[in-house]
């Protein structure tokens, strides 16, 4: 197994001019490498629990978009301004995995339609996010215009065609009701669905509830960075999901991201950048996936580099390190030309984050999500344009 990486001398800055100042880099990967690597990841996306040969106390359910009457008439419409309640179901136990796809006239259904999830008679929803946006699915003009990105990661995989699926646990202890909304001015022809959940009077008392909060920052703010999640409580963070629509010039990913636990002043977690939390690095280059982290939309190359009017989308679960906390979680994310400066010229960027967790209570933290037409970034004009 051979290995030859030769690298430029020690580079101060990772870009300059909105580029990366890399003068020479040249890697050399023998294929025995890249198989044992892509083995790696296969084995790690699609590991086979160690007890899976053990009795099970569960029940295991479905809630799907089945014909009542046996027949094949699958799909359900969804009317603009109409809410579709997806699951309800009572007792103590658990949704494992949810499959969903649509078909719809609108272009931008995905970022139209809103799941909303509530968990034990909580008035407001624990989840609440649009559909594209939980899924990573970027601005909605990858395929065919319809932003179905595919690709494959532990929490969330989206597979050919269309098909969307989820397998964060989501845990209820009486009561668990998921519903759809499409707040778009089109008719969805065809929404299908197929919910796995499990029963189970045995299961552990202390189990957390599944949490998203869902933020547009339409431009970021000058002065401050964006806040991903802000929760008081007992709980883990697990997950964000972030999408950039650059109204200037130069990278986006020099901000540093910051976890402050249970009140310190000081973050606990500090990073090294944008880029890096993300688990990429030297302006991603392209779409990639793992397990864990990856980039779903890039377009920088069709426009010319690190240039305005770039939307980016990248993802990073913390499943093998997620961030605890007793009392309060503050997790934020830098945004300015430089990283801590926040701020850029002529205007900051726009940002639709999401942030997940699992926490102590089941009623939504902070404010509900924007309306459809504060959800859709748009190009500042330039000055005198």
């Amino acid at each position: 197994m051979a290995v030859i990486i030769e690298l430029a001398p020690v580079v101060t800055s990772r870009h300059a001019s909105g580029e990366a100042m890399v003068s020479k880099m040249k890697k050399s990967i023998s294929f025995p490498l890249i198989s044992a690597l892509a083995l790696a990841s296969a084995i790690a996306h699609a590991q086979v629990p160690d007890d899976l040969a053990k009795p099970k106390t569960f029940r295991a359910f479905k809630a799907s978009s089945a014909d009542p009457t046996g027949k094949n008439g699958d799909a359900r419409g969804i009317a603009p301004g109409q809410t579709l309640t997806v699951a309800d179901v009572k007792g103590s136990g658990a949704f494992t995995h949810l499959w969903m796809t649509i078909a719809a006239d609108s272009k931008d259904h995905l970022r139209e339609m809103v799941i909303r999830m509530y968990w034990d008679d909580a008035p407001t929803p624990a989840v609440e996010c649009p559909i594209g946006d939980f899924f990573a699915q970027g601005p909605g003009e990858a395929t065919g215009g319809r932003g179905y990105v595919e690709f494959q990661s532990a929490p969330v995989s989206v597979g050919g065609q269309m098909a969307l699926n989820c397998y964060w646990p989501m845990p209820f202890k009486k009561h668990a009701v998921i519903t759809v909304t499409n707040e778009g001015s089109k008719g969805v022809g065809a929404y299908y669905w197929n919910f796995d959940y499990r029963l189970d009077d045995k299961q552990p008392k202390d189990l957390l509830y599944f949490h998203t909060q869902y933020k547009n920052y339409f431009p970021a703010p000058v002065g401050k960075p964006l806040t991903i999640t802000e929760v008081k409580g007992r709980g883990h963070f697990v997950g964000t999901v972030v999408s950039v629509l650059a109204n200037s010039d130069g990278w986006w990913g020099e901000g540093d991201d910051n976890f402050y636990v249970d009140g310190n002043p000081k973050p606990s977690l500090s990073g090294t950048g944008s880029e890096d939390y993300f688990c990429g690095a030297w302006d991603f280059g392209h779409t990639f996936q793992t397990p864990y982290f990856g980039v779903t939309y890039y377009d920088n190359a069709s426009k010319g580099g690190e240039k305005r009017g770039i939307y980016n989308t990248v993802y990073r679960w913390h499943i093998q390190d997620p961030v605890t906390f007793t009392k309060s979680l503050l997790f934020t994310l830098e945004h300015g030309r430089g990283g801590w400066d926040e701020d850029r010229k002529p205007f900051t960027n726009h940002y639709s984050t999401v942030g997940l967790y699992y926490v102590d209570h089941p009623e939504r933290d902070g404010d509900g999500i924007n309306p459809y037409a504060k959800r859709v970034p748009s190009l500042i004009p330039l000055p005198g344009k």
